[in-house]
């Protein structure tokens, strides 16, 4: 009997292939999502820095202009933040997409995966059979030989 082949092997290439290429993605879009946040923390840091600072100067007195400008800065720091926040979000849905586009690709490629292990297994059942008449007939063949010496 000929060897197994899997007609539709280039296309379980393709989407394993596809699905690897989703996985790598994903990766990416999770290190995008911890660098946002460490970007965030960052700038958390330094606003809750400027602010302690900025308490402990009105403690022990502070011009207006420089309260002013303190009070702009942490303004400033703020709206950054929360832009940065916006930013973070979109990844975060980005990364959720990406999941989705990953779990439909699994299924496809095992789809196929089931389907070409119950194509192996007939070819199985059949290369057993195909033995299974050789041997039959080996043995037919043997016993009329030796009958007929």
């Amino acid at each position: 009997m000929k060897k197994f082949s899997f007609k539709l092997e280039p296309v379980l290439k393709y989407k394993n292939d596809r699905l690897e290429m989703l996985r790598n993605e994903h990766a990416g879009i999770l290190r995008r999502i911890r660098t946002q946040e460490d970007k965030i923390a960052g700038l958390e840091r330094e606003r809750d820095a400027c602010a302690a600072e900025f308490n402990a100067k009105k403690l022990s007195g502070i011009i207006p202009v420089e309260a002013v400008n303190y009070q702009n800065y942490l303004n400033r720091q703020n709206h950054i933040i929360r832009r940065e926040y916006t930013v973070l979000e979109h990844i975060r849905k980005e990364e959720e997409q990406k999941k989705e586009e990953i779990l439909e690709a699994k299924k496809e490629s095992l789809s196929i995966e089931k389907l070409k292990e119950i194509t192996m297994e007939e070819y199985r059942r059949e290369a057993s059979k195909e033995n299974e008449m050789f041997i039959e007939e080996f043995v037919s063949n043997s016993r009329a030989a030796a009958r007929g010496v």
